[in-house]
């Protein structure tokens, strides 16, 4: 049966502009956010609180392991009425230490034969100083913020200017945040993004941040790296700081062949960026099947991973591969917010199903299948 918002509120947004509908559903979170009733009433029609489901990841205990993605809210308005709508932990940003316009307009296209987006963004935000004042924790969720390189033509990725820019923002940030993802791959981020696979880098900007004093768990938000070679070198890397509590794994650049589209290549090659929702999901799960058989299934390591989860099942393939955390965001533009106590109920019959007592249980289940 089709939810409120699928049979309403849907078919109206999708009469928008992508963008345009996302910067109007922003603005009413972030109203609703300010009402404490309003949160009040959010958090009992979409929380499933269950003890089964609760979990404790790099040192943090949270009530459930689905997150919302960073992207949805790059500026940090609408973390209260998020913060209140189920999700375990959310993660706002990509936010980088100077304001970046992004990339000229339009740059987020529906690809609706996919349930899939097409995110051509250049990482838009307001910059760390002006971002941080908004950044509060929410009472019922773990926050998280994702933190990014400029994107600046006039700012091109040398060192040491990108490990300062890091460490700029970082020290701004890391007070009024559970955890710090360092976004070291941003795909629609072209001069950019791969700046980081000279794997020296890695070890560069860890040590710049070493300066500033970690106090939060920090995850290292990569590429959708296959080669166990170059994922072991980078576990390496991290092993020498302490700090790096885990890794995510980020969406491909551009619309690579191993993604299974149903869009016409025609109406693809109108609608440039990177592809987020259901045609992503296998390649980031077998990256993300490498990685823990890389690091092991009692490494310190937590793992995070997004990508068409947009179902319970799709969200316990990924924690039955490996992941401590599982994100979402493409899939509440498809099926909005009920999707959060749907997965989260459909979660705890999968745990009947497969014999296991909580949710932690089940990390990393099916690796070695």
């Amino acid at each position: 049966m089709a939810s409120m918002y699928e049979s309403v509120v849907k078919p109206l947004l999708f009469r928008l502009d992508a963008e345009r509908a996302h910067e109007l559903t922003l603005r009413a979170a972030a109203l609703a956010g300010r009402s404490k009733t309003v949160r009040g009433v959010t958090r009992r029609a979409f929380s499933v609180e269950h003890e089964r489901l609760r979990t404790n990841v790099a040192g943090m205990s949270l009530a459930n392991p689905l997150g919302l993605a960073a992207g949805f809210d790059k500026n940090a308005r609408a973390i209260q009425i998020m913060g209140s709508m189920g999700f375990g932990h959310i993660e706002v940003g990509s936010i980088s230490a100077f304001p970046s316009t992004g990339n000229p307009r339009p740059r987020l296209f529906r690809l609706p034969k996919d349930h899939a987006v097409a995110v051509a963004y250049g990482v838009p935000n307001e910059g760390a100083e002006a971002i941080a004042p908004r950044v509060h924790r929410p009472e019922h969720a773990r926050l998280g913020v994702n933190l990014v390189k400029t994107n600046d033509v006039r700012r091109p990725a040398v060192e040491p200017d990108v490990y300062e820019d890091y460490a700029r923002s970082f020290e701004l940030l890391q007070p009024r945040a559970d955890y710090v993802t360092l976004n070291m791959s941003c795909p629609n981020s072209a001069g950019d993004r791969d700046f980081f696979d000279e794997l020296p880098r890695v070890a560069a900007l860890l040590d710049e941040l070493s300066a500033v004093a970690p106090c939060v768990p920090v995850f290292l938000k990569l590429k959708p790296i296959g080669d166990a070679g170059v994922l072991r070198e980078i576990v390496r890397i991290a092993d020498d700081f302490p700090f790096v509590a885990g890794f995510a794994i980020n969406l491909p650049a551009g619309k690579p062949s191993e993604l299974r589209l149903s869009t016409p290549p025609g109406e693809l090659a109108a609608k440039p960026g990177a592809v987020g929702g259901p045609p992503v999901e296998t390649l980031v799960n077998h990256v993300l099947k490498t990685l823990r058989r890389t690091i092991g299934p009692t490494s310190r390591y937590a793992l995070t991973a997004a990508g068409g989860v947009t179902s319970a099942d799709a969200a316990y393939r990924k924690i039955s591969l490996g992941a401590d955390l599982v994100q979402l965001y493409t899939g509440l533009i498809y099926r909005g917010p009920r999707l959060v106590p749907t997965i989260l109920d459909g979660l705890l019959r999968r745990l009947d199903a497969e014999g296991h007592d909580t949710v932690s249980a089940a990390i990393g289940t099916h690796v070695d299948s």
